[in-house]
């Protein structure tokens, strides 16, 4: 990957009026959007220096807080690294026209400026950059587009303190046009802000609840982008309802009545002939699709602190409810955990359904990759079919081997060999230590209202 340079940023510049400030920005472990803010006459060090960050600013808890069982940021003293500017980055923020933002990512020194060979692994879009290196001597393009679900929520909270649909939102038109017309004018700004930012936003939909909408990104090879346009997208999201007046959540499960909001990932793989090699008139996919589901597999359980990142996210998970509670695979069934969707021969591809829609999708994609690569290099074959005409239902049962909370899917991810080979073993620890470490300090943050209602 090529920085961005000088000459880069000074066109951007040239295109636009009013620029006072550019925010350096990357994605955290938690997937929060973090950085600094320059004010332009000082942006050039950016693309001369880079941004000097401390590494834990990687692995912050969802607090905020530098938590973690292995006390970085403590015991190490804090160091910087430095992040480096990304090439193609350089957008305007569409909410406000005195602001440009820059990608940067983590490297570890600031020597041999220009060359980015020594990527700290505590950023996650270098963790994806790794995995996506396991493809380069197999002569295959990973293709992926990213889904993402939402609430549209009103900014009041209710007697309770709990969440309410935005206003207007009062009954579930799964699908719904009028639903979308409700929101009009703040769907027709999310569409110009991502065309701003080359943000390859596609179709919108209104979900299986009220006030819950999904929009889609349009499939790509280029694969750091589209996990880089999946974490603006949700930033574009919520800042521009946040200027119509609503909040947007993509906590995993607001409602407990409700369905919960998933990242769904579709993925095809294609060859150096530009084909897609899961191409075939079958339902159920060839044999590389086939061990494409079974790599899926193999990686499906020891991925779920990734897929799964909050313990809210395993309210989400519950059976009759088209989310994952078993490995199932099959055609055109959204209660299945992997999914082949209809449509054309040549476009046959696989949908993940687990991930949450809080998820990181640096390191869900990494996770996705490595089940892609291990299947395929190993010729697995899946377990699991549910056949298209069966009327019993996918997911009517849980597996008795899917973690049930953040403590067992911590304690399964921990000691995965295939994600240690993947991710790499460092990057494990310290995912793992800095979700111990921010349930320690949720714990010890507040006592929540019905403990007082049970105990007091």
């Amino acid at each position: 990957m090529e920085i961005a340079t000088q000459a880069e940023f000074d066109e951007i510049l040239s295109q636009h009026n009013n620029i006072q400030y550019v925010d350096a920005i990357f994605t955290d472990l938690c997937g929060y959007v973090r950085g600094k803010r320059f004010p332009v006459l000082e942006a050039d060090k950016i693309f001369s220096e880079g941004v000097l960050l401390p590494f834990s600013a990687f692995y912050l808890d969802v607090l905020g807080g530098v938590t973690n069982t292995l006390n970085l940021g403590w015991t190490d003293g804090d160091p910087d690294g430095v992040l480096v500017p990304v090439k193609g980055s350089i957008k305007p923020v569409p909410w406000d026209e005195r602001f440009l933002q820059v990608l940067i990512t983590m490297r570890k020194e600031q020597e041999n400026w220009g060359v980015i060979e020594d990527p700290s692994d505590v950023d996650p879009r270098n963790i994806l950059k790794k995995v996506m290196a396991q493809f380069q001597s197999l002569g295959l393009k990973p293709v992926v587009a990213f889904e993402l679900e939402f609430y549209l929520l009103d900014k009041n909270r209710d007697e309770n303190g709990k969440p309410v649909p935005a206003g207007g939102a009062n009954k579930t038109h799964v699908y719904g046009i009028p639903d979308l017309d409700l929101f009009g004018r703040l769907f027709d700004d999310i569409n110009k802000n991502c065309e701003m930012q080359n943000i390859p936003a596609t179709t919108a939909s209104s979900e299986f609840a009220a006030g819950q909408y999904e929009i889609n990104l349009k499939h790509t090879d280029d694969l750091l982008k589209a996990a880089d346009d999946a974490a603006m997208l949700r930033r574009i999201i919520k800042e521009t309802s946040e200027r119509h007046g609503y909040e947007a959540t993509f906590m995993a499960k607001p409602f407990l009545e409700e369905t919960g909001n998933g990242m769904h990932l579709h993925l095809s793989v294609y060859d150096d002939n530009e084909k897609n090699i899961f191409a075939t008139s079958s339902r159920y996919g060839n044999k590389k699709l086939h061990h494409a589901i079974a790599g899926f597999q193999s990686t499906f359980y020891d991925s779920f602190p990734i897929f799964i990142p909050n313990r809210n996210g395993y309210r989400r998970i519950q059976t009759k409810n088209f989310v994952p509670v078993n490995t199932s695979w099959s055609w055109n069934r959204r209660d299945v955990s992997l999914r082949i969707p209809a449509g054309s021969d040549d476009a046959k591809r696989i949908e993940h359904r687990v991930a949450s829609a809080d998820a990181n999708p640096y390191l869900v994609l990494a996770c996705l990759l490595a089940g892609l690569h291990n299947g395929l290099t190993n010729e697995l074959e899946p377990s699991n079919k549910v056949d298209f005409d069966n009327t019993e239902g996918a997911d009517k049962e849980a597996d008795s081997d899917m973690p049930k909370n953040m403590e067992q899917a911590l304690a399964r991810f921990q000691s995965s060999k295939l994600l240690k080979k993947y991710l790499g073993k460092e990057y494990l620890e310290l995912y793992t230590a800095a979700k111990q470490g921010e349930s320690e300090h949720i714990e010890s943050s507040f006592v929540p209202r019905e403990e007082y209602d049970l105990y007091l």
